[in-house]
Parts: structure tokens; C-alpha cells; sequence
């Protein structure tokens, strides 16, 4: 009897060994990021008794592996063991996150934060996950209580200084993205987003300011040369918007459309005007019918006097500058005066509704039925019906009661001789 319960006893405290062991070789492989051993490991243990902690073990390996889709399956068995183990919900919250899944992934980390309350980063990670959802109010105060409890951390700071400019505090953003960049000058994108907070408040002294230490912790960086290359441009510092436009493209920037553009533009203020119509021709065979880049082709043609050519861009750019909807527009101006009786008016708008389109050939039609109405002399109305038979040809809508119009109107007027 003595003899069985030793036996029973030593097999306990081997099984115990044996599991310790186990565990302890599948933490040096995973401290060795040896994952697919470590996994092999952990299916060959499993299949004794999967455990709460080795299934989290599993899900940490496959979410290292990138392998998310799996870990989310392993992370929610572990929990069906262990509903409130609040490492596995943190941990399937920040796959559910990885995955895109925020809504899930903030269910997650608030049951985690509930079994956690004072667990700092637990907070920070949902306040990221909810700027991820764009719920900016509920990540606002989250790194607000964060700030509370620690006002150094650059980290948070960043991110309470985003939330800040998004749900309007621009004061609190401004102060937050000073002392994050104070902190850690080298922060690359705040940079970008300090200078959009100064833009909004035409600080231009601190906006220079403020690139030029960009550009001296990241020294040829094309996208902070850009960037003082379009706040030049739009302070119409043409000269030193074309020099920073040239440092851009230099820096490796990339030919974007906005970008050449904006250069040509500054170059033909800069009176380079060869060099503008080169870069502005570039912008014509990305987009034909941009009215601003066939407006400065014509003002740089027009300084070389090359009047032909400008003539020719200048008109093309009226054109493109005139939006396709307005003929429309004019168009149902003249029948709504029309229906009220003014005949003037209504002859005026649908007269620019055909001059903006000139294949919008009903309204001359509509022309010559107003003035046939109100106007006891009959030729402008013969004679806007006979422009519409030749703009029309055979497709007009109304050809038939045109000419129909046309026969009785000359009957009338051969007998009034």
C-alpha cells in the first residue's frame, strides 16, 4: 500500500518536473526567437493537456510570426480557459488591432483596463487603438488621464497632442507638439504637424523657424524642403518657394503633379519664363484642362512675346475655367424667368447658357419661341429659329415645329406687307 502511494506521489512530482521543464525549454526558445521549434514544442506538449499559458504562448509566437489571423484563434481559446486573464485579452486585443478589427479590439482592451485599472500602458494601447477608430473624444481622454499621472512620457505626449488638434484644442496640440519636439527633436512628423497648427494661426516667423531646425536634424530631406516649398508659395515668396522647389526635387522628391506645378508657377514670377513653359508643359501632358497651368503657359508665352501661343493657351484656360454645369444652369435660369414673364431676362441667360456651351442648341430654340411670344416683330424669332435648324441639323429635338414655325412666321409677315 506504502509502496503505491509513493509510486503515485514520485509520478506527481515527475509530472510536475517534466511540465516545468517543458515550459521553461519553450521559453528559451521563444527568448531565442527559435518560434517554429518552440511551436513544434508546444503542439508535442499540447497534446497532454493544452493549458491557458501555453495557448497565450502559442498566440505571442504566431502573432511574432505575423501569422494573425491564427493567433486571434489561439488567444480565444485561451480565454474560453481562462475568461479573466487580463495579459491574454491585452494580447487579443492588439491582434484584433493589427488586424484592423478596432471595434473588437477596444471591446478587448476595456475588459483588460477593468481587471487592470491601474495599468498604464493597457491605457495607452486603447487610446491608440480608439485614434485608430477615430474616435478622437474617447483617445483624448484616455492620454489625458495619462498625462495626468505622467507629463514626461513623449510617447503619449505625441499622441495627446494629436488628439488635442482633432477634437479643437489648438492650444493645448500647439503647447504638447512644442515640448514633444523640445524633447525629441528628432520626431520627424511633428514637425509637419506643428507647422500645420502655426499655418492656421499665420505664425510665419515661427513656421521658418521651425523648418530650418527640421532641416538641421534631417539634413536634404526632400519632404521638409517641400514644405517650406509650398509655404513660400502660398505667402507668394515665389523666389524662395523656386529655390526650395529645387532643393525638393534634388533631394530625390518626387514629380508629383501639385508639386511641378506650383514650381512652374514660381518660375515664371521668378521671370524664368523658358524654364516655367518647360515645367508647365510637363503638367499639361499629366492633365490637359488645369485653367491655372494654361493661364501661366499664356503669361510666360506672353512675356517672350509669342502672342500666338498665348492667345491660344489664355482662351484654352477661360474654358477649362468655366464649369461644365453652369451652361445648365443658365439654361433653366431662362425658362424660370421665362415662366414668370420676364422675357428680357430670359433671353439673356439662355443667350450665355449656349455662349458657354455652344452644343447646347435647345436654348436657341427656346430663344426664338420667347421672343415670338413677347416681341410683335417676328424676325429675331425667324431668325433664332434658323440659326437653331443650322446648329441642330437633323438631331434637334424640336427640328419639325422649327420649321413649321419658320413657313407660318413668313406667311404672317407676307401678308402683313
Amino acid at each position: 500500500m506504502k509502496t503505491a502511494k509513493l509510486l503515485v506521489i514520485f509520478c506527481f512530482i515527475f509530472g510536475i518536473s517534466v511540465n516545468s521543464y517543458s515550459q521553461d525549454e519553450i521559453d528559451l526558445l521563444i527568448l531565442n526567437r527559435k518560434f517554429k521549434e518552440a511551436l513544434l514544442k508546444i503542439d508535442e506538449f499540447g497534446q497532454q493537456s493544452h493549458t491557458a499559458k501555453l495557448l497565450y504562448k502559442k498566440g505571442l509566437i504566431l502573432s511574432n510570426l505575423q501569422n494573425y489571423r491564427d493567433a486571434v484563434k489561439v488567444y480565444s481559446d485561451a480565454l474560453q480557459l481562462e475568461p479573466g486573464n487580463p495579459e491574454i485579452l491585452s494580447e487579443l486585443a492588439e491582434t484584433y488591432s493589427t488586424l484592423g478589427n478596432y471595434h473588437d479590439a477596444n471591446r478587448y482592451f476595456k475588459k483588460a483596463i477593468s481587471l487592470q485599472t491601474g495599468n498604464l500602458i493597457l491605457k495607452a494601447k486603447l487610446g491608440r487603438n480608439c485614434i485608430l477608430l477615430k474616435d478622437y473624444k474617447c483617445a483624448y481622454n484616455c492620454f489625458s488621464e495619462l498625462y495626468k499621472s505622467d507629463s514626461t512620457n513623449v510617447y503619449w505626449n505625441k499622441q495627446l497632442a494629436f488628439c488635442a488638434f482633432r477634437t479643437g484644442d489648438k492650444l493645448q496640440s500647439k503647447v504638447l507638439y512644442e515640448k514633444v519636439l523640445e524633447q525629441n527633436p528628432r520626431d520627424y512628423s511633428s514637425y509637419f504637424n506643428l507647422v500645420r497648427i502655426y499655418d492656421k494661426e499665420k505664425e510665419v516667423g515661427r513656421i521658418l523657424a521651425l523648418f530650418e531646425n527640421g532641416l538641421n536634424n534631417f539634413p536634404q530631406d526632400a519632404e521638409l524642403f517641400g514644405g517650406r516649398a509650398k509655404f513660400y508659395f502660398d505667402t507668394k515668396n515665389y523666389s524662395e518657394a523656386k529655390t526650395d522647389y529645387e532643393s525638393y526635387f534634388t533631394a530625390g522628391g518626387d514629380s508629383v503633379y501639385s508639386a511641378l506645378m506650383n514650381y512652374g508657377i514660381s518660375l515664371y514670377f521668378a521671370k524664368y519664363e523658358n524654364t516655367a513653359i518647360r515645367i508647365l508643359e510637363k503638367c499639361v501632358n499629366q492633365v490637359v484642362n488645369d485653367p491655372y497651368v494654361l493661364f501661366y503657359l499664356s503669361l510666360s508665352h506672353k512675356k517672350l512675346n509669342n502672342f500666338e501661343i498665348s492667345e491660344a493657351y489664355m482662351n484654352a484656360a477661360i474654358e477649362a475655367a468655366t464649369p461644365a454645369y453652369l451652361s445648365e444652369m443658365y439654361h433653366h435660369l431662362g425658362q424660370i424667368c421665362g415662366q414668370q414673364r420676364k422675357f428680357k431676362e430670359s433671353i439673356a441667360a439662355l443667350q450665355k447658357s449656349n455662349e458657354l456651351d455652344s452644343t447646347n442648341v435647345e436654348a436657341l430654340f427656346e430663344i426664338a419661341t420667347t421672343y415670338e411670344e413677347y416681341n410683335s416683330n417676328k424676325t429675331l424669332a425667324l431668325n433664332y429659329y434658323r440659326i437653331y435648324l443650322l446648329e441642330a441639323g437633323e438631331s434637334g429635338r424640336n427640328v419639325n415645329y422649327a420649321l413649321d414655325r419658320i413657313t407660318r412666321i413668313k406667311e404672317e409677315m407676307f401678308f402683313e406687307e
